[in-house]
């Protein structure tokens, strides 16, 4: 079967595809938004101060982007809104947590905490869009160069489950309906966060109500994997490339037919077994494929079409196959049919997955820190609190510098093999 169709092969074939060349070409229409060296701070409400849409994006960024050197700094506040909150007004809010930072570009996402918490009121409109708008004359004075996006505010959940404040999902939706046109007014672009998250409620309540509820657990923050939602809006505007690697085989003539973002080599035929090595120029999403909210919200939204790690193998025999990399437990089965078609070694649990939730780890912890040394500086009047907000500084520094390390991808061999008992 397969030694009849397949014959060995020194073939060590070499093609690097561009970052930008067109799977989607609407993705792709424009270069990636962020360039190295640029400086993002995230300035928000408690949403942003959760950290996992900011980590999400960065994520995004270090995965897929590798060899850029990016900045990433939180300045998101439990309570904010336009004109500030309990750690103090937009003026010292900015001047303290935002013009330190020197950001080249700035993301804000305000609009929960507007409405009262009540009904529509039309009379809250104005006063965020004239609060909002000197926030921006604040944000720009503050770093003239930088280039703002502003995020729409998610909605208030009344789908899932019961609510405490009635009417307030209406609420939150027209003010995230006002932003646009804030945007337009202040010639600063605005990403449509508001919708996916509702999309992905909305159909989650239809397919799993009560795995559903914990997608917006508390009703006004999104849980976890939700944020990967609001991170794949921004991501999509910014133009990300949705390719981790791509590579085609041809198995009848043991040849690389293409490949993207990656290095093909030592291709080669034994027995029923294909061989190569893979060094990809970047790494997967570092997805949670374990937890059951990541595997309902894949099923249900189109985030792994920008997350694409594609094999593809034409002129199989029929049967079924099984797919390792670096030797480590079999993936598949699959059908000859499925591999021609192409499957997504993203969504599954590889070595290159391993790597990213390394990475991953070094952000978690490295957000630990940057909450805990703004805490201090902020919330504390503890003496010697400057050397301690240093030494904490230092160490956000130093588990950024380890997280950045771990983005070397190495070499991964892998086998192709029919499966046992698959004629």
């Amino acid at each position: 079967m397969f030694r009849e169709i397949l014959q060995p092969s020194s073939l060590r074939l070499v093609l690097l595809g561009s970052i930008f060349v067109a799977a989607a070409p609407v993705i792709h229409a424009q270069a990636f938004y962020l360039h190295d060296g640029d400086r993002v701070t995230f300035y928000g409400d408690s949403i942003t101060a959760q950290r996992f849409y900011t980590q999400d994006i960065e994520s995004f960024v270090d995965t897929r982007y590798p060899k850029l050197n990016i900045a990433f700094h939180n300045a998101g506040v439990p309570g904010d809104r336009v004109t500030g909150g309990y750690a103090g007004d937009a003026a010292t809010r900015v001047t303290r947590d935002v013009a330190p930072f020197h950001p080249s570009v700035i993301t804000v996402m305000l609009g929960m905490n507007e409405g009262g918490y009540t009904s529509f009121n039309p009379d809250v409109i104005p006063p965020f869009e004239t609060g909002y708008k000197k926030l921006l004359t604040l944000l720009r004075e503050a770093a003239p160069d930088a280039r703002i996006t502003l995020l729409e505010n998610t909605s208030y959940d009344e789908v899932t489950h019961g609510t405490e404040f009635t009417g307030y999902m209406d609420t939150t939706k027209r003010i995230a309906n006002s932003i646009p046109a804030i945007g337009a007014s202040e010639k600063v672009p605005v990403i449509n966060v508001e919708a996916p998250v509702e999309d992905l409620i909305e159909s989650a309540a239809k397919a799993q109500p009560v795995l559903a509820q914990l997608f917006i657990p508390d009703h006004i923050h999104p849980a976890e994997a939700a944020h990967w939602v609001i991170a794949a809006a921004v991501m999509k505007a910014w133009h990300v490339t949705p390719i981790v690697s791509t590579v085609k085989l041809n198995a009848a003539q043991s040849r690389v037919d293409a490949s993207e973002r990656t290095h093909v080599s030592g291709l080669s035929a034994s027995g029923t077994t294909l061989n190569w090595d893979q060094q990809d120029e970047a790494l997967p999403l570092p997805l949670n494929l374990n937890d059951p909210l990541m595997r309902l919200l894949l099923s249900l939204t189109d985030l792994s079409s920008l997350d694409q790690e594609t094999l593809s193998v034409a002129d199989l025999p029929a049967g079924k196959y099984t797919v390792k990399v670096d030797h480590e437990k079999a993936l598949g089965p699959f059908t000859a049919e499925e591999l021609a078609h192409g499957i997504n070694l993203a969504t599954m649990n590889t070595p290159m997955l391993h790597q990213a939730k390394e990475l991953s780890g070094d952000l978690d912890s490295r957000s630990k820190l940057e909450e805990a040394e703004f805490s201090l500086r902020v919330d504390t009047s503890a003496s010697g609190k400057q050397a301690a907000s240093d030494a904490l500084a230092e160490g956000e520094q130093g588990l950024t510098t380890k997280g950045r390390d771990s983005l070397k991808i190495p070499v991964h061999h892998y086998s192709l093999e029919l499966a046992s008992g698959s004629k």
